[in-house]
């Protein structure tokens, strides 16, 4: 960048030209200057985790993990509230919402085995 001499010293931003001149890559692509796409996928580690991250994010990656057990914080609290509102419904005599609310509780008890095993086999995998 040229920087003016002087008592006050104003900074101009770069510009596209600039990137191009000094061989950074910009936002509006130079063909001249891009990078082919690497024609290799990148390999996942482990299964891919549903719901985040992309085709790329694994259960053994960072991320996966991460994903996973904010799956199993989530079924956890939703269990619990399920179970809440299943009772609220008994105890005011409506049977068919206690039912639906007691069988997504144990959808939730599904979510979480399967997330705590995806976690111990991304583990010891």
């Amino acid at each position: 960048m040229n920087r003016p001499r002087g008592k006050w010293v104003q900074w101009r931003m770069a510009t596209p030209s600039d990137e191009r001149a000094a061989g950074h890559r910009t936002h509006g692509g130079d063909p001249d200057s891009a990078s082919p796409p690497d024609p290799r996928p990148a390999s996942i580690k482990g299964r891919p985790v549903l719901g985040f991250g992309g085709p790329n994010s694994g259960s053994g990656s960072h991320d996966g993990q991460s994903a996973l057990k904010l799956h199993r914080g989530i079924s956890v609290l939703a269990f619990l509230l399920c179970v809440l509102v299943t009772v609220v419904f008994l105890m005011d005599g409506a049977l068919v919402p206690a039912i639906v609310f007691a069988v997504v509780a144990l959808a939730c008890v599904g979510i979480f085995a399967w997330t705590t095993t995806q976690l111990r086999g991304a583990r010891h995998g």
